[in-house]
């Protein structure tokens, strides 16, 4: 029994952390190909992750050990019925409205049962283990549940996504489940078969007393009853845990790329310090890991250093240097997967130190399971509702230097600054240990006060922008620059830190197209050799300020689509491209590939690509299937124009082998050059059915024709994998 209960343990964490990739990415690009998906669905699962602790915790409690095999493997039986995961067409959002409770709805209807059986699996098949082994730790277990939680997400961005489509992927996940009921199956067939030795284990308290006792002597445990302050602990150091887990991947997924590698390594990060810190007391060092954690959140936080760096720079002469740090990829991911790893080992290592007995194992995992909730939706929910900016972050690593500043106050405080090496724990209810945990209780109060403050304030204020806004799809604002210098006073559009548009507030030179749309970029280049006596009937793939509707004239029709309401909103105001267009303005609401399919065709003259230059690269908007839903919309003699300026992503293999395999011709268009706001360095593709498009003046003497790539894979909706194009150094 021990054994297959080693195995149910890891097979069944290895699917519950398996699916979470696989559906993210199948219902990915059906919300915009935002990193708010994965948050959403990390919402979800860790939500339901709490439900299935309290589930458990429920059935350990008032059956006995074979009535809770059948009950639970007759609810996993019937969880077949709902097999394949994969998520029916019909789930497709008509518009931008309601995103996360759509995706909250699709996974509940498509992934829930079956995550709700597997996230309690775990707990009950250890508390199994505890009745039928006395004994033994079970806690040992749960370090084995986190290696199989472990490694599903270490196989997923290295086997399952290189190699299966994403169709394939839901086959291969669900019979991977039927193996692991008949698993289950088998397990209950030997629980029944020890019937009688847990009935008298249950019923025979010098049992339970002896056993309790070996167990305490060989796991060193702090208290067989936890006390309040414990349990708080538990919860909120679980919370912050969580809180950083999110952070950290939203973070990093705005500012390079949404790839399932970057949702899979932090979590996986968190993981690993579940394990360490379940496996042995001694792998967790209270003083090096929280001095070394704070190290790491000074060297990233950019809120007190950064302004000392760039001084430092600058009188140095090493701008370079400071340039390939702050844009080298390996950099940006590295200093915050590190710190992340330090404070999860500082958060996770503290709890550990307080785990009780093992007759308290399901309310203790209950209690971790709901402070990853409360993080989840603190994040996921509260923030944007409260703040109009992406500060969580900040908030996070506050937090957590303060926690960290706590556990190593108190560590010096114990032991003296000699000490060399970790030293067991104390029982709990020393004055020493109770001390601690109103410190860090105590700490991590009055930070929750004066983090939100703070936040709010860093909210409000944004550096001088006179407009902030936030929904699901990310953070808005809108900055007005130059206002001493009346000739280039204008206004600028950021999403995150990306600029989406620039507009002079001077009327002589409000409608001149500016940044990535100027006169001398590709796509400029591209409306002025389409320009003939005839009106032009110009789709746009991303609205941002509108900025492209600067180059209609009376006659023209001029199709946006944006799945952002927001961004729509302050096109229209502040923003006057649209507004102050004589041509006839379309806006469609909601994902652009969607809005396509469901339309009869446009026939456009030109059809721009505009969705790629920010830090969420929708792929599903460069996939075999889209571009032959692009080609209908467009005329015999049409062109498309791709915006494919990215710091992190290099997007012309991919283009290339679309362009090769519908047999389109190709020019690619780089401009360079910097003026103020007007001008900004961008590059362009444009592909054409016929060459004789290409060859219209004004455009082939300032292109030239992308390398070919052939050995590039063909992107397509079932196979995809942004992670293979990200750069090195911008």
């Amino acid at each position: 029994m021990a054994f297959a209960s080693s195995v149910a343990i890891f097979l069944g964490s290895f699917l519950l952390f398996l699916m979470q990739p696989v559906i993210g990415k199948m219902i990915l690009p059906w919300f915009g190909g935002t990193s708010a998906v994965w948050t959403t669905c990390m919402l979800f699962f860790q939500v339901l992750l709490l439900a299935g602790y309290a589930y458990a915790a429920l059935l350990t409690r008032i059956v006995n050990p074979v009535r809770q095999a059948t009950i639970h493997i007759a609810l996993l039986a019937a969880a077949l019925m709902l097999l394949p995961i994969t998520p029916n067409a019909a789930w497709k959002p008509p518009d931008g409205e309601n995103p996360a409770m759509r995706i909250l709805l699709l996974l509940t209807v498509t992934v829930g049962f079956p995550y709700f059986l597997l996230s309690a699996t775990s707990p009950i098949v250890q508390a199994w283990f505890s009745r039928a082994y006395p004994g033994r730790s079970p806690y040992r277990l749960y370090a084995l549940s986190n290696v199989g939680s472990l490694g599903a997400l270490l196989v997923y961005p290295f086997v399952v996504e290189p190699w299966l489509t994403t169709t394939q992927q839901g086959v291969f996940w669900s019979i991977s489940f039927v193996v692991f009921v008949v698993g289950c199956g088998v397990l209950g067939w030997q629980l029944w078969q020890m019937r009688t030795t847990l009935m008298q284990t249950e019923l025979s308290p010098a049992i339970q007393v002896a056993a309790e006792k070996r167990t305490r002597k060989r796991m060193d445990i702090l208290s067989a009853e936890p006390s309040r302050y414990d349990r708080w602990l538990w919860l909120w150091l679980s919370a912050l845990a969580s809180m950083m887990l999110l952070s950290v991947t939203n973070h990093l997924c705005q500012d390079v790329a949404v790839v399932p590698f970057l949702w899979i390594v932090p979590l996986a990060l968190y993981l690993l310090s579940l394990i360490i810190c379940f496996d042995r007391d001694w792998w967790y060092s209270r003083r090096w890991f929280s001095l070394s954690a704070m190290i790491a959140i000074l060297v990233a936080s950019d809120l007190a250093f950064l302004a000392f760096l760039d001084n430092m720079r600058e009188t140095s002469g090493s701008g370079q240097l400071w340039r390939i740090l702050r844009y080298d990829i390996r950099v940006v991911i590295g200093v915050y997967l590190t710190l992340f790893f330090l404070v999860c080992m500082v958060c996770h290592g503290e709890v550990v130190r307080r785990r009780p007995t093992a007759e308290r194992l399901t309310e203790f995992y209950l209690t971790v399971a709901a402070g990853g909730a409360l993080g989840g939706i603190i994040i996921a929910v509260v923030c944007p509702l409260v703040f109009t900016s992406f500060v969580e972050l900040k908030v996070g690593l506050l937090a957590s230097f303060i926690v960290c500043l706590c556990v190593f106050l108190t560590d010096l405080n114990q032991r003296g600054l000699s000490s060399p090496k970790p030293v067991k724990p104390k029982k709990t209810n020393s004055k020493s240990e109770n001390m601690l945990t109103r410190v860090l209780f105590g700490g991590i109060s009055i930070l929750m006060v004066a983090a939100v403050a703070g936040a709010q304030w860093v909210s409000l204020d944004q550096g001088g922008a006179k407009i902030t806004a936030r929904n699901f799809y990310g953070s808005l604002k809108v900055r007005e620059w130059f206002d001493d210098d009346p000739e280039h006073y204008g206004q600028a559009m950021y999403h995150g830190a990306i600029l989406h548009g620039y507009q002079y507030l001077n009327a002589d030179k409000e409608r001149l197209p500016t940044t990535y749309y100027s006169e001398k970029s590709g796509v400029g280049r591209a409306m002025s050799a389409l320009r003939t006596s005839q009106p032009l009937k110009v789709g746009v793939v991303g609205l941002g300020a509108g900025t492209l509707a600067a180059y209609s004239q009376a006659g023209d029709t001029f199709r946006f689509y944006e799945i952002n309401p927001l961004v729509i909103a302050l096109a229209r105001s502040p923003f006057t491209f649209l507004s102050r267009s004589p041509a006839n303005i379309d806006v469609i609401s909601g994902d652009a590939r969607i809005s396509l399919e469901r339309e009869e065709s446009q026939q456009f003259d030109i059809l721009v690509l505009d969705a790629f230059s920010g830090d969420s690269i929708p792929v599903h908007l460069l996939t075999r299937e889209a571009m032959e839903v692009y080609l209908r919309h467009l005329k015999p003699d049409g062109l498309i124009a791709i915006h494919v300026s990215n710091r992190y992503v290099d997007l012309f293999p991919v283009v290339d082998r679309l362009a090769a395999a519908n047999q389109l011709n190709q020019l690619a268009i780089s401009q360079d050059e910097y003026a103020n706001l007007e001008i900004s360095p961008s590059q362009w593709i444009l592909l054409a059915r016929t060459q004789k498009t290409l060859d219209r003046p004004g455009l082939r003497d300032f292109g030239k024709e992308p390398k070919s790539q052939p050995n590039f894979p063909l992107w397509t909706d079932e196979y995809n994998n942004l992670f293979q194009l990200l750069r090195q150094i911008h």
